[in-house]
């Protein structure tokens, strides 16, 4: 009979958890994307049954950002310790940080509006579309907040987990950093439900030069920085849809 012995105060070593591969990563991003449209098209069917369109469209879209949250947090799970330090870490002071990203999102905010206005100039027969991406606030002050926290909070910090932390940093672990950065925000651009609905240009090569901008500073000034900037892209739009209520 054969036994197994360990020396005095030692243990058996658990086996060691294989490290997510380049593909995974690749892979993985897409896979949530497509968990939050089947989300936002189960949850609108589900509600427009007994609810308003507004109704249906705020809470779908919350269900559908935290989802895409869930997926983020549970895919960085599977990552090494390390490199989730590497993802989170500070490349700045908090103030420096904060003050970057609002800066960066309120001039990304005007050049996507700016790159928008100049293609309904080109095509005026873009504008009836370009109004259709402007999705209606949730009705009354519960609806408008649910939204505000889906679009200000759950889909900064979901997107810039999926897209810049994870599939940004396993393209780089092949390509050069502004290749990937290309590829990223390509991809980043094409998974917004509304680019298909509505319109591909401008609308898409806006999304996609905040794709770019984000992905820079995301390797300049760290994950932060690009939530941030995330944020207060979404927040201006927000308070643009308050204010022409």
């Amino acid at each position: 009979m054969v036994t197994n012995t360990f020396a005095p105060g030692t243990a058996p070593r658990p086996a060691s958890t294989a490290v997510p591969g380049f593909w995974w990563r690749l892979a993985m991003p897409l896979v949530a994307v497509v968990a939050g449209f089947i989300t936002l098209i189960v949850v609108s069917v589900v509600l427009l049954i007994s609810a308003s369109d507004a109704t249906a469209g705020a809470v779908a879209t919350a269900a559908a950002s935290a989802v895409l949250l869930g997926c983020g947090l549970a895919m960085i799970r599977h990552l090494p310790r390390h490199e989730r330090r590497q993802i989170f870490a500070s490349k700045a002071g908090r103030a420096t940080t904060l003050a970057t990203g609002i800066g960066v999102g309120v001039a990304l905010a005007i050049g996507s509006g700016l790159i928008i206005s100049l293609g309904t100039w080109l095509d005026p027969g873009l504008g009836s579309r370009v109004h259709g991406i402007e999705a209606p606030l949730g009705p009354g002050v519960a609806g408008t907040l649910l939204t505000m926290l889906a679009v200000m909070v759950f889909a900064p910090i979901g997107e810039e987990l999926i897209f810049r932390g994870i599939l940004l940093r396993g393209l780089v672990r092949r390509i050069p950093f502004w290749w990937a950065a290309v590829i990223s925000a390509a991809i980043f651009g094409a998974c917004h439900a509304d680019v298909w609905i509505y319109l591909l240009w401008p609308r898409y090569l806006a999304l996609a030069g905040i794709g770019v901008v984000l992905a820079a500073f995301n390797r300049s000034r760290g994950y932060w920085c690009g939530v941030t900037a995330h944020a207060t892209i979404n927040t201006v739009a927000t308070l643009a849809l308050l204010l022409a209520r």
